[in-house]
């Protein structure tokens, strides 16, 4: 995983046809470079609809835009490492805009260790008081890509 200040994905394009929407959650498909954008609530309830649209892109790197993230529950964590843990050799998952809640469950399940070096976090800057979770994910300062 890895850290960044600059949090914005580089999406030159959406792909409007490929919207779902289920309950309190919206999952668009992006375009180049390919990946998600998800908003709202993603539980146990949401979970296929996050697990099909992962299931529908393209092997190669993937950006999930978070910014409008709301809820998270660990199954839909789960989802996300897996996918990123499935990413053949040289390819990397980022979370982009990921809220507190995300990098919370990251740090309590341990699964970023997983993942690594496939799943990457791209968040703004570290508030300095949440340095302290950061140096204990990452005791010998910040991953490189």
């Amino acid at each position: 995983m890895d850290l960044t200040d600059d949090a914005r994905p580089p999406h030159a394009s959406v792909l409007d046809a490929d919207v779902a929407v289920r309950g309190n959650l919206r999952i668009t498909r992006l375009g180049e470079p390919q990946g998600l954008r998800i908003e709202g609530d993603l539980d146990h309830t949401t979970l296929p609809a996050l697990r099909r649209a992962l299931t529908s892109l393209v092997p190669g790197d993937i950006d999930i835009d978070l910014k409008g993230l709301t809820f998270i529950d660990v199954g839909g964590l789960r989802a996300l490492v897996t996918a990123a843990a499935l990413l053949d050799d040289g390819h990397v998952m980022t979370l982009w805009s990921a809220p507190p809640q995300v990098e919370r469950l990251l740090l309590l399940t341990r699964w970023h260790e997983r993942s690594q070096p496939r799943l990457v976090l791209r968040s703004p800057a570290i508030a300095p008081g949440d340095r302290a979770c950061w140096d204990r994910l990452f005791p010998s300062g910040r991953p490189s890509r």
